[in-house]
């Protein structure tokens, strides 16, 4: 099959080029792709500030490293997201609480967020990490206030979330801070790449600091005034970016007319689950997650279906296997982290989405209408094959 993503093309290609002929390759300030790119992404998601890094898992290490946290404290995260999201706070000392999702979008489950927070009478939990699932906003108001209550602070999981919108505002600074991707499968990709956005001066001038191994914005190239990493963005990826970033708005509306397709072909499919969107929230569709209903699990899984729309030329994603708490790389005793508190946690939304829900990459969707009426029908007929 065809490598349907990313993309490449001429104007992208033309900003590479140049960055390499001017032969500024890494990070500088005072006019390059990298300052250029933080100004507008940080600008188009209405915050104050960018810190663009090479990935988005040091960029949420980073997000995690500014704020007031000691070695031990506990954070929660859904247990229904990549790694990262976890291991960024494990390696700098932090310990993972796993919360459970809501079913229905496939993101934080306030319910059992609030339950988490008020068991926890000792106040070990100093910051709640939402992820914006599919592109998808989690409910960022209860977020706010539960975690607010608690005296938690709140960092975003943006990696999937360019563009997407909570109640009118674009994702990303409506917490403390947030942290998108930009590997090699999200919508906006330059292989790898991560950037920070807040609207909290102080946040963003330690962020600036750790990413600059700790360099202040007015010191000597040789003083360094906090622990802090290299972690700053290539100019490289900054080109590669900005074309990106300046037609989002045209790539999301292209994404959004064929989403509507794929919602109208599949709302009356008896055996497959489409997830709801809030009427709130714009999402970025990064995926369309779909799930098997429970009593036609067996005659179809995941990879039965998987395995039938690659043999036909589509691609669809298979999901997670498992939720992050069954994970072996959380019960290394080397980071003393509570072992018999995940063998006793069980959250049964993230167990059924590992089990049953699969995700439509957002590059079917960057086609015409004509292909992606073929790609769900397609669906329709392997879906429907298994069942004979």
């Amino acid at each position: 099959m065809r490598r349907k993503w990313p993309k490449p093309n001429d104007v992208e290609e033309s900003f590479l080029v140049a960055t390499y002929r001017s032969g500024r390759w890494g990070r500088f300030d005072g006019g390059g792709m990298v300052e250029k790119f933080e100004k507008d992404f940080a600008e188009y998601h209405q915050a104050k500030y960018g810190v663009a890094v090479f990935n988005a898992t040091i960029g949420l290490m980073l997000a995690y490293m500014s704020l007031d946290l000691s070695f031990g404290d506990y954070f929660v995260v859904p247990s229904y997201t990549f790694i990262a999201t976890a291991t960024a706070g494990v390696v700098i000392g932090l310990k993972p609480v796993f919360v459970d999702i809501d079913f229905d979008t496939l993101t934080i489950d306030t319910n059992n967020l609030a339950e988490i927070l008020e068991r926890d009478k000792e106040n070990k939990i100093k910051l709640v990490v939402p992820v914006h699932f599919a592109g998808n906003p989690s409910e960022m108001d209860l977020v706010i206030k539960i975690s607010r209550d608690h005296n938690a602070y709140v960092v975003e999981d943006a990696a999937q979330a360019q563009g997407s919108e909570y109640r009118g505002r674009k994702v990303g600074a409506i917490g403390d801070m947030g942290v998108f991707s930009f590997q090699s499968s999200k919508l906006m990709t330059a292989g790898e790449g991560g950037i920070i956005v807040t609207n909290n001066e102080n946040y963003y001038e330690k962020l600036w600091s750790i990413h600059h191994a700790g360099r202040s914005m007015d010191g000597r190239w040789y003083e360094h005034v906090r622990i802090g990493l290299n972690a700053r963005m290539l100019e490289f990826q900054a080109a590669i970016l900005l074309p990106q970033l300046w037609s989002l708005d045209q790539t999301l509306l292209k994404i959004r007319r064929n989403a509507s397709i794929i919602y109208e072909e599949l709302s009356n499919e008896e055996s497959l689950y489409i997830h709801k969107i809030p009427r709130h929230v714009k999402t970025n569709h990064y995926f369309i997650p779909i799930s098997i209903e429970e009593k036609f699990y067996g005659k179809l899984t995941k990879e039965k279906i998987v395995e039938k729309m690659r043999e036909k030329g589509f691609s669809i994603v298979e999901g997670y296997k498992m939720p992050l708490y069954k994970q072996q790389a959380f019960y290394e005793e080397r980071w003393g982290l509570p072992i018999d508190e995940y063998k006793n946690t069980y959250n049964p939304n993230a167990e059924k989405a590992c089990r049953l829900t699969m995700w439509i990459p957002h590059y079917e969707l960057l086609e015409d209408e004509e292909y992606v009426i073929k790609y769900v029908r397609t669906l329709k007929e392997v879906v429907k094959d298994l069942l004979r």
